[in-house]
């Protein structure tokens, strides 16, 4: 039977992670009731939204003259 490929999420990726990171990434998803993937996704939206937020605060204090 050939496998189809989900078209919900546009962009895939695969992680290479040690042992011990895919460990505590298991008990983390099992702990919050969620698949690996879904909390890789949770994960990296947390992620990109504070990168996102510490670039707003850069950019404001580069603008009111602040340096960092």
């Amino acid at each position: 039977k050939k496998m189809s490929r989900q078209t919900r999420f546009p962009y895939c990726m695969t992680l290479r992670l040690t042992a011990p990171m895919e460990s505590e990434l298991e008990n983390l998803a099992y702990d919050l009731r969620l698949s690996r993937a879904g909390f890789i996704r949770i994960a990296l939206r947390r992620a990109i939204a504070d990168a996102y937020e510490r670039g707003t605060q850069h950019t404001q204090l580069q603008t009111q003259g602040g340096a960092l």
